[in-house]
């Protein structure tokens, strides 16, 4: 409610801005609390400040290998310690810095990768306003990003690198909207670079330049992803990378909404769970969601941040696994394109938390119930309530005839 509370206070946005400063700077003061993930980012950069391939071997092997920083206490806080990492290089970089600052110091290394977390908020926000601003709406919607709980915790407070990646699909929009065709495939390709799952949204960037022979922008994207992987290109990363993605579609699960109800199905006609056959099931038909949504925005003509909004959302429904940072881009999009499904998901996704324990994460099934009626039915009915208007040629200045364009529904009309 306080969130809802500050961002009626329209006529001092100093006060905002400080406010969102103010919050994440208290969050250097601590380690995470709600996520683990830190401790794998210490444990890769370690490596690599002692010149190892964090892809080289699993975590186990280098506990008797007297590495400097590799402790039985360090091995014992990683949440996957069976499993190789899947942290591109360019995190990993990331990674390397904070060890080599922390040099031992768990806090010092998570406040480095929390400075360029930070560093990449902030971009974030005025990234932002710059587009509403272009796109003739209100900057003031920058704000809902800028002082979301969601965003706030798990960017800064728990070092979600989706952070990262949404200021450089920010970036990405925002070159691409002003012609500067270049920047624009370095912000995409580098936001593929620090998580690959970005590569959903180079099929709608390649249609959405075949009109204007810029098509190319989304292959010289993809070329600067692969760019990035090249200083740790290797068959073991290689080998590593493939387990680790393949172990994630065929073992894990958390919060997931159809993959759910084929696993109850499942357990209906063959009495298990057979995650093995259904999570590579729903990635091929995410695949065809995910091509299909961009045949349909191309040709309807949608902007960039409306089409990325519906091909991630139609993606997560399909993952086996939905953990809350996920939906982070969502609600960036979500503000751009004038639908506020993902605020209304960032504030229900704080019930998952529940489902976190020591022992890993399952979640009571009326949660996920609750969570997915509710999100799934306020996307609808914004989606029947939102005329589809055609935007300009580079999707930078579309209209809509909804008097409520560009406004949070929580103000008035």
């Amino acid at each position: 409610m306080a969130y809802i509370f500050l961002l009626q206070r329209q006529e001092n946005q100093k006060l905002l801005f400080n406010a969102g400063i103010i919050i994440r700077v208290l969050l250097f003061l601590n380690l995470p609390t709600l996520s683990d993930d830190l401790y794998r980012f210490i444990w890769d950069g370690t490596l690599l400040k002692n010149g190892i391939h964090p892809f080289a071997a699993l975590p186990e092997y280098y506990l008797d290998k007297n590495i400097g920083g590799i402790s039985e206490e360090l091995f014992s806080a990683l949440n996957s310690p069976n499993y190789f990492t899947i942290y591109p290089p360019l995190n990993q970089a990331i990674f390397w810095l904070g060890a080599v600052i922390g040099n031992g110091d768990w806090l010092v290394s998570a406040n480095v990768i929390r400075l360029i977390l930070y560093g990449a908020d902030v971009g974030s926000f005025f990234l932002l306003k710059a587009i509403l601003k272009r796109n003739d709406k209100s900057s003031f919607l920058a704000y809902w990003y800028w002082l979301n709980p969601l965003v706030i915790l798990e960017v800064v407070g728990n070092l979600h690198f989706e952070g990262l990646v949404i200021f450089f699909l920010l970036l990405g929009i925002y070159a691409f909207q002003k012609g500067k065709n270049i920047a624009s495939a370095m912000g995409f390709g580098f936001a593929v670079g620090a998580k690959l799952l970005p590569l959903i949204y180079l099929p709608f960037l390649f249609l959405k330049g075949l009109k204007n022979r810029t098509c190319w922008v989304s292959i010289l994207a993809g070329v600067i992803a692969i760019g990035t992987l090249l200083p740790m290109l290797s068959q073991s990363f290689v080998a590593g990378m493939t387990e680790s993605l393949d172990l994630y579609f065929r073992s894990f699960e958390f919060n997931a909404s159809i993959y759910f109800i084929a696993r109850q199905i499942g357990f209906l006609i063959y009495g298990y769970n057979n995650i093995a056959v259904i999570g590579p099931l729903l990635s091929v038909l995410s695949l065809l969601s995910i091509l299909s949504i961009s045949i349909v925005g191309y040709s309807k003509k949608w902007s960039l941040p409306k089409t990325f909004l519906f091909v991630l959302t139609a993606y997560l429904l399909f993952a086996t696994t939905m953990h809350p940072w996920y939906i982070l881009p969502l609600i960036a999009f979500g503000i751009l394109s004038g639908y506020w499904y993902p605020i209304i998901w960032s504030f229900l996704i704080f019930l998952t938390y529940i489902g976190y324990d020591q022992n890993g994460f399952e979640l009571p099934m009326y949660i996920v119930v609750i969570e997915y009626v509710v999100v799934l039915s306020t996307m609808i009915i914004e989606c029947g309530n939102t005329p589809i208007v055609p935007a300009s040629a580079d999707g930078s200045r579309g209209h809509s005839t909804n008097s409520n364009e560009g406004k949070s529904p929580f103000e008035g009309g």
